[in-house]
């Protein structure tokens, strides 16, 4: 990953913010916002999550494969508890949500 691809995962996740709060129509890709510290987690946990599901999808591709000398398989064994750490970020991110009343109570 390049330093862009950390950029439109930041992006994503400030726009998730957005449309989860029902603010889809503030959104806007040239103002700079503020954020609240729970909103900024929200953000930064949205991140994370698009961040792993990112490295899953890659090791996803490269779990096994062939060459003509060798077979790699198990290639997955240390991203194993990824799925795991997924769970977790998103049992945070929904925790983080309802803690934000002021849109929960809309």
């Amino acid at each position: 990953m390049v330093d862009e691809d950390y950029r439109d995962i930041a992006r994503q996740a400030v726009r998730h913010l957005y449309v989860m709060t029902g603010r889809a129509f503030q959104y806007s890709l040239t103002e700079d916002i503020d954020l609240n510290a729970d909103e900024y987690e929200y953000v930064l946990t949205t991140a994370e999550i698009g961040f792993y599901r990112q490295v899953q999808s890659d090791v996803n591709r490269i779990v096994g494969y062939s060459t003509d000398a060798m077979t790699i398989t198990n290639a997955d064994k240390p991203y194993a508890n990824l799925s795991q750490t997924i769970a977790e970020l998103l049992n945070r991110q929904r925790i983080l949500y309802y803690k934000m009343v002021r849109f929960t109570l809309l």
